[in-house]
């Protein structure tokens, strides 16, 4: 690889599909199936729902449960470091990755993977058998923290360069300082502090362009959900960002209250407003959904089903070259792995697929599929 390489591009068809953040077990967990069978499921529905996509997250945690090296800042890594990392020893693991981009790639699904997301049940943990000691900011020193964030990034995309050419750098870390006040998803105070989070971000994406210049990257800015209005203005961190990312990515929920009226249309809206704001980079939709449950705030499955048709229309017609319907396949009330909650406004969590848990298919799987289908009219 060369520093001058040519950037890749979203291709003319734009990018169309699914997200999913959780571990793989979350993945059709009332199959009892393996991982290699619910993998299998996952990459043929994906092809059979028409999607030429997929975003999954690479978790840190399962790849390193335990911080194979001692790293005071990023400046400590070297390349045999990486080399090291990235082959695979010392207690590091990729072997489900593996296993999962090869299948996606083998398919024909492009896959946009998500690195370096700090959710507390992403991250490593300090000591063996001790869960709670969380590889965070706050424990181990932002300086230590970014060290071992680059590292684990630059493994990743040498480990996966000729597959991978799209990488979401963290997640939603415009709003990580109110998923950790209030959902409690992230730990530490660090989350709150702007200048880290610049920090963090630029320490990302310069993992990403050290070991591919030619690879894009991406960040999914959370637009919606203000639980404290006033305290920012999301597009203002889409212009102080965007220097390191390449696809502006939209995250848009406007039915996680409230199931009625089905709001689709608004996503066209966050999307106008990315773009206005984009610098000329391509705008993607990398999350949005609709749950189908609980009933009694209005969640159903016609209404799903109008709102992942009309998301992604109103999205395309607004100038976006992609969208990440979120999610597939999801948790249906199983016990998994990951941010999932029935307690309050998080009572939605589980309920975003298009699968239900006696495996046949919503209505919101077809009207989805044939959205896909309209948005690459045209383009092919």
């Amino acid at each position: 690889m060369t520093g001058d390489q040519a950037k890749r591009e979203i291709p003319a068809v734009g990018l169309w599909g699914f997200s999913h953040c959780a571990f793989c077990d979350s993945w059709y967990p009332w199959s009892g199936g393996t991982f290699d069978e619910r993998l299998a499921r996952l990459v043929n529905d994906l092809v059979d729902s028409g999607a030429n996509s997929f975003r999954p997250h690479i978790h840190w945690r399962q790849v390193e449960p335990l911080l194979v090296a001692d790293l005071g800042t990023p400046g400590e890594v070297t390349g045999a470091l990486v080399e090291e990392y990235a082959t695979g020893v010392n207690g590091v693991d990729w072997r489900r990755y593996d296993r999962m981009i090869d299948s996606l790639v083998d398919a024909g699904i492009e896959p946009h993977i998500v690195l370096g997301a700090a959710y507390d049940f992403q991250v490593p943990v300090l000591e063996s058998g001790d869960g709670r000691t969380l590889a965070v900011p706050d424990n181990l020193g932002r300086d230590r923290y970014l060290a071992h964030a680059y590292l684990h990034a630059r493994a990743a995309v040498r480990r996966y360069r000729d597959r991978v050419h799209l990488w979401q750098i963290e997640n939603e870390l415009n709003v990580a300082g109110e998923t950790m006040l209030f959902f409690r998803w992230r730990s530490g105070r660090s989350w709150l502090d702007r200048g880290f989070l610049i920090a963090l971000v630029e320490t990302l994406a310069r993992a990403v362009r050290e070991e591919d210049p030619a690879a894009l990257t991406s960040h999914n800015f959370h637009t919606d959900l203000r639980i404290v209005p006033g305290i920012y203005d999301w597009r203002k961190d889409v212009t102080r960002w965007l220097s390191f990312i390449d696809v502006v990515g939209v995250d848009s929920y406007p039915n996680y209250i409230f199931g009625w009226p089905s709001r689709g249309r608004v996503v066209g809206k966050a999307v106008r407003k990315a773009v206005e704001v984009s610098g000329g980079r391509p705008v993607m939709v990398l999350e949005s959904g609709y749950p189908v449950r609980p009933r009694y705030r209005g969640f159903n499955e016609a209404r799903q089903a109008e709102y992942a048709r009309y998301a992604l229309l109103s999205a395309l017609e607004a100038g976006a070259r992609g969208f990440y319907y979120y999610e597939m396949c999801s948790p249906e009330g199983y016990p998994v792995e990951g941010p999932w909650s029935d307690r309050f406004l998080q009572s939605v969590e589980p309920w975003w697929g298009m699968v239900r848990r006696d495996d046949s298919r919503r209505l919101a799987w077809l009207a989805y599929k044939k959205a896909m289908e309209d948005a690459r009219v045209g383009r092919d």
